[in-house]
């Protein structure tokens, strides 16, 4: 009986011992190499005095509004659900850290949209950012600004001026919001970090790199297909990895000392001559410019989307088989003109030709290799405004063309 009884304690004691070393194995997200590299994914925690007092205001129960804005990815491509994706995490993150009653007054815009560049985003800003703020926060504004669009501005067309012009802007807000640059990766490593972050640097901005943190561990730490969906976006392991970073950078700047205010009055990196950008869409021209639609008369319910919204944009110009072939006619006083259209690759769409006062500046047409992106052209580009009257005909009778939105400045 001593014996069983001796054996019997035994196998108990093995057993705790064994379940100890059992909750003692760290998970991934534990591990030093993790942490190391949430580290090394902070670029910079810029300027954090504008963040801490959002984060005070939020802890003492103010609602406050995260935005975040970018392509697909931004959107939310690649994770199993919506809520899984980096933008909803990070602000279901952000709210438990540092809001009231389990973060309820910390809201979340996203305004991600799949194959868009900065300046679609830029020309979308006021209506689907500011546009969207809940109305319980109580000035209209975002409080937090993600912009993530270092892996769709490849070859847009102003040379990263939409993308600072709109970086300004944000940062000139009456209400001070911080902003953060976050730079994503593709499978390849690619992405436009090195062009962006000399905007970073002059604004003093908080900057997340995933490439820095993350990229070289891919294939080591971490399995490819484990943090990438397909050759763009991340799966939501993926996802969680990004929000990880995006609160390692803001943990950071939240712990060190407060910073006097940022200085944002600077010289520009690239220009910011695209500040005030003025944007029509389907359904709302801005005051001092007139439209006819001419044979754009219809409407193309199958642009461009978001998973939480639905539908975005409003209503677009779109000229359908059967809609007449006069222009689409836009005059007013403006000195640089952006078209986003649809570069859609079905046979049914055709091309079209953009003029400016009578003179003919591009054609654009969809094709091989085109899905449906929103493309952006830069028909005008003066530094001096004047009376302009902007002309889009489609050049094949029968065909479909759909024009998204128009920013002039």
């Amino acid at each position: 009986m001593r014996m069983k009884r001796w054996a019997a304690i035994l196998t108990a004691c093995m057993l705790l011992c064994a379940g100890a070393a059992g909750g003692e194995e760290k998970t991934m997200f534990e591990k030093e190499w993790y942490q190391q590299a949430l580290k090394d994914s902070v670029m910079s925690t810029g300027n954090n005095a504008r963040l801490k007092k959002v984060i005070e205001r939020a802890r003492g129960g103010e609602d406050i509004t995260i935005a975040t804005i970018g392509g697909s990815i931004t959107e939310g491509a690649g994770a199993g659900t919506y809520q899984e994706c980096w933008a909803a995490r990070l602000a279901v993150r952000f709210g438990t850290a540092f809001g009231t009653d389990n973060g309820k007054n910390v809201h979340l815009v996203n305004a991600g949209v799949g194959g868009t560049p900065s300046p679609f985003g830029y020309m979308r800003y006021q209506r689907e950012i500011v546009g969207r703020v809940p109305k319980e926060d109580k000035d209209g504004l975002p409080d937090v600004v993600v912009i993530e669009f270092s892996v769709n501005d490849w070859e847009e067309p102003t040379g990263h001026r939409c993308y600072e012009s709109m970086v300004k802007e944000i940062l000139d807000a009456p209400n001070e919001p911080a902003v953060i640059l976050l730079f994503a990766v593709f499978r390849n490593g690619f992405n436009l970090q090195d062009q962006l972050k000399p905007i970073g640097k002059r604004y003093d901005l908080m900057m997340v790199s995933i490439k820095d943190g993350f990229y070289g561990l891919i294939g080591k730490k971490l399995k490819s297909e484990g943090f990438f969906y397909d050759e763009y976006h991340p799966t939501s392991l993926g996802h969680r990895i990004m929000t990880d970073c995006l609160m390692q950078a803001i943990g950071d700047a939240e712990n060190a000392e407060a910073d006097a205010a940022p200085e944002t009055d600077v010289k520009p990196v690239y220009r910011t001559d695209f500040i005030g950008l003025k944007t029509i869409f389907g359904d709302s021209t801005p005051e001092g410019y007139t439209v006819e639609r001419g044979g754009f008369a219809s409407v193309d319910r199958n642009s461009y989307r978001n998973q939480p919204v639905g539908w975005v944009c409003g209503k677009n110009f779109f000229h359908d088989e059967t809609d007449s072939m006069d222009p689409l006619k836009v005059t007013g006083v403006f000195r640089k003109c952006l078209v986003a259209w649809k570069a859609s690759g079905d046979a049914a769409f055709g091309s079209a030709e953009i003029l400016v006062d009578g003179r003919a500046v591009m054609t654009v047409k969809g094709g091989t290799g085109k899905w449906g992106q929103s493309e952006v052209v830069l028909v005008l580009d003066d530094s001096e405004a004047a009376e302009h009257t902007l002309e889009i005909r489609v050049k094949e009778e029968g065909k479909k063309f759909t024009i998204t939105a128009i920013g002039l400045q």
